[in-house]
C-alpha cells in the first residue's frame, strides 16, 4: 500500500514524505486550492551579508533577486567590502524570474586585505526578495537577506577549531555609524572579550568579526549582538574544511587541539528576538545523519523547555517527547539519535515551548556523514509566524550550476536511503531511490510545511502569471493534515524561476537542499514570508 501511494506520487512528479496525502481524501474535500495571486508586497529594502567576493576569499558569494510579480523590476544594489570600499550597480529582474548578480569588485578583492562584502539593496515595487549564495569549498549556504535592521541579534552555536573559522558580519543600511557590543557564552562560560566591546560598523558600511582572532579553540560558541547606537543586521558565516590527517577529533579523549570531523559550510541571519515557542516543519535523524537541536538562553533565569516531536500521519499526534533546562546564560543540547522518545527512520515536525515563559532563541543542527548520502552541515533556526503566502529562497542548486559542481549519480544502498525521500525507509523502495537520485544528481531541494491549525491546508507551489498563481509543471496541490507536516520534493531545474508557496491556511514554511557530495553539501533555509 505505502509503495503504491508512493509510486503514484512519483509519477505525478511530485514526492510526500511519510504517508503522503492522496490517502487522505475526506480532508482534501474540506479545503480548496488557492488560486488567486497573494495580493501583498514584499519589503523593497533587503540587506545582506556573511560572504566574500565572488573573485577572492573562502566564501564567494552572490545574490538572487526574486521576482514573484508579473511585470520587471529593477534595483540598484550598493556593494561594501570591510575596507569601506563601495560600488553602486543597478539591477533587473525578469517578471516571474531570478537574477544573480556575482558580489565582485573591479579588483580581485574589493581593497587591500578586504575579501569580505556586504550589499544594500533596493527593490522597486513588486513582490520580490533577495538572497545570499555562498559558494565555498566546502559546501553550499543559501539564506534570505535581512528586510529589517534590529537592535539586538542572536546566534547559537558556532566553533573555532583547527579546522573550523566562524565570523559575524554586521550591516549598517543607515547613514549614521552604529556601535555594537559582543558577548559570548562557551564551554568556558561567559566571555566577552574586550576587542568586542564598542565595535564600530559603518555608515552604509560593513564590519567584518573573526570570533577565532581572540575566542581560539572553541567547540561551542553562541552570541549575542547588542547595538548601542544605530541598528545593524548580523550574519553568521562559518567554514569547516576537512580534518588534517591524523589530528584527534572533537570528544576524542585527550586530544590536544582537535578538529571538527566533518566538513561544510553555513550561512545564518541571526535571531533578532528571542521566543518562548520555537517551531520546524522538517526533522529526521538516522544512521550517518546526526541531528541535534541547541537552546541558547540570553537571559538572567533558568529556561524550563519541552520539546516535543509531531509524527505524521497521527493526526498530529506526539511521536515522543522530553524535557531540558537551559541555565541563565547559558547553552544546552539535545541530540535526537538513539533517545528511547525519538522517531528513529521517519520524518517528523518538531516543537519547543518554554514551560514557564522565559524565551530563549533554539536553532537545528544537521550533521551529515557516510553512510548517508546527506553529507556536510546544515542549521536552521526556529521559527514562530505561520502566514498563507511565502516566496521560495534562491536555491544552492543554482549556486551548485554556476561553479560547475554537479556531481555524478549516487549508487546507494538501500538501508542508506534518503530520509528525505520517504520519510520512512523501507528496502522495497530501493529502485524508486535510484530513479529518483538519478533525475536529480547533485541532490534533492524539498519544501517542508508544517500546518499547526485545526483545519487542513492545501498548499500550491507555482509561479504568478497576468495576476494568477499558474501551478509549477509537474506537480499538483498538496493537502497538508491539519496539525501534521507534508515535504514536496521539488525540480532542481525550478531553481531559475520565483516559486510562491501560496497557503488555504497559515503553515510554516522551510526549503532544503540536501546535496550527494561534501562540495554541494547541506542548506537549511527560511521561506521567506509575504505581507
Amino acid at each position: 500500500m505505502v509503495l503504491a501511494a508512493l509510486t503514484s506520487v512519483l509519477v505525478a512528479g511530485l514526492a510526500l514524505g511519510g504517508a503522503g496525502a492522496p490517502g487522505r481524501p475526506a480532508q482534501a474535500a474540506e479545503v480548496q486550492a488557492p488560486s488567486e495571486a497573494p495580493a501583498v508586497a514584499l519589503s523593497s529594502s533587503w540587506f545582506c551579508a556573511g560572504a566574500t567576493v565572488s573573485n577572492g576569499g573562502p566564501a564567494p558569494g552572490a545574490l538572487v533577486f526574486t521576482n514573484a510579480g508579473s511585470d520587471r523590476l529593477t534595483g540598484s544594489v550598493r556593494l561594501v567590502s570591510h575596507s569601506g570600499r563601495q560600488e553602486d550597480l543597478n539591477v533587473a529582474v525578469p517578471a516571474g524570474g531570478t537574477t544573480t548578480l556575482q558580489e565582485q569588485f573591479p579588483s580581485a578583492h574589493g581593497g587591500p586585505g578586504a575579501p569580505w562584502v556586504g550589499a544594500l539593496v533596493t527593490l522597486y515595487g513588486g513582490t520580490a526578495s533577495v538572497s545570499q549564495l555562498v559558494r565555498a569549498h566546502e559546501g553550499v549556504s543559501s539564506q534570505p537577506c535581512a528586510s529589517s535592521a534590529a537592535r539586538n541579534w542572536y546566534f547559537v552555536d558556532g566553533k573555532t577549531l583547527r579546522n573550523a573559522t566562524e565570523e559575524i558580519s554586521l550591516i549598517n543600511p543607515y547613514p549614521e555609524v552604529a556601535i555594537a557590543d559582543l558577548s559570548f557564552t562557551t564551554e568556558y562560560g561567559q566571555e566577552q572579550p574586550v576587542v568586542f566591546d564598542g565595535v564600530v560598523v559603518p555608515a552604509d558600511g560593513l564590519t567584518v568579526l573573526n570570533l577565532g582572532s581572540h575566542l581560539r579553540r572553541r567547540t561551542r560558541i553562541a552570541v549575542t549582538v547588542r547595538v548601542r547606537s544605530g541598528q545593524v543586521a548580523a550574519f553568521e558565516t562559518e567554514l569547516v574544511t576537512p580534518p588534517p590527517p591524523g589530528a584527534p577529533l572533537v570528544g576524542s579523549n585527550g586530544g590536544l587541539n582537535p578538529a571538527s570531523p566533518i566538513a561544510g559550510a553555513t550561512l545564518t541571519l541571526g535571531s533578532s528576538e528571542p521566543s518562548t515557542s520555537w517551531w520546524w516543519p522538517e526533522g529526521s535523524d538516522g544512521v550517518g545523519l546526526t541531528e541535534s537541536y541547541i537552546v541558547y538562553n540570553p537571559g538572567g533565569r533558568a529556561a524550563t523547555m519541552s520539546v516535543s516531536l509531531i509524527s505524521q500521519g497521527a493526526g498530529g499526534g506526539l511521536g515522543g517527547a522530553t524535557e531540558l533546562t537551559v541555565g541563565p546564560y547559558a547553552t544546552a543540547t539535545l541530540t535526537t539519535n538513539g533517545q528511547p522518545w525519538a522517531l528513529p527512520g521517519v520524518a517528523y515536525a518538531v516543537h519547543l515551548v518554554s514551560t514557564n515563559g522565559v524565551p530563549v532563541v533554539a536553532e537545528r543542527s544537521l550533521v551529515g556523514s557516510s553512510p548517508s548520502p546527506e553529507r556536510g552541515l546544515g542549521v536552521l533556526l526556529g521559527q514562530d509566524k505561520p502566514g498563507r503566502s511565502w516566496l521560495l529562497p534562491a536555491s544552492p542548486a543554482l549556486a551548485i550550476k554556476m561553479a560547475g559542481a554537479a556531481a555524478p549519480p549516487v549508487a546507494l544502498p538501500a538501508q542508506a536511503l534518503p530520509l528525505r525521500v520517504f520519510g520512512l525507509v523501507d528496502q522495497a523502495l530501493a529502485g524508486l531511490a535510484a530513479s529518483t537520485m538519478a533525475a536529480q544528481p547533485s541532490g534533492q531541494l524539498w519544501l517542508e510545511a508544517l500546518d499547526r491549525g485545526p483545519k487542513a491546508a492545501v498548499l500550491v507551489v507555482g509561479s504568478i502569471v497576468r495576476g494568477r498563481l499558474v501551478t509549477l509543471p509537474g506537480t499538483r496541490p498538496v493537502v497538508v493534515p491539519a496539525g501534521e507536516r507534508e515535504g514536496i520534493l521539488l525540480p532542481v531545474t525550478a531553481s531559475g524561476r520565483a516559486l510562491v508557496v501560496s497557503s488555504s491556511e497559515a503553515v510554516l514554511v522551510e526549503q532544503d537542499w540536501y546535496g550527494y557530495q561534501p562540495a554541494t553539501g547541506m542548506s537549511l533555509s527560511p521561506a521567506v514570508l509575504l505581507g
